[in-house]
């Protein structure tokens, strides 16, 4: 797994980042009064440059917008990182794309 979004606990707490995934942020829910947030983890297969994307930075950016669209539920806790094409994966939308 080259990157994953996860929802945080209550307290807010970034989660324990898995083995190779040495870089994270946490990434906040711009909702009204929203008090969620993911931390975004990737390992350093995704610190690279891709076309003439970085890599990182387009993972935040659509990391951003998936926090963004999945307010106000917030009903899915993990998305993988499918790559730049496919961006943030549900479980279900991840295994359909053999991930």
């Amino acid at each position: 797994m080259a990157g994953m979004l996860e929802r945080n606990g209550l307290s807010g707490k970034p989660i324990v980042l898995p083995d190779g995934m040495a870089n994270s942020e946490v990434v906040n829910c711009d909702g009204h009064l929203c008090q969620v947030s993911y931390t975004m983890a990737y390992g350093a297969t995704e610190v690279r440059i891709q076309g003439s994307q970085k890599v990182p930075d387009v993972m935040r950016e659509k990391a951003i917008k998936k926090v963004a669209d999945s307010h106000p539920n917030h009903a899915i806790e993990i998305y993988v990182w499918g790559g730049i094409e496919k961006g943030w994966l549900d479980r279900e939308e991840a295994k359909a794309a053999g991930l």
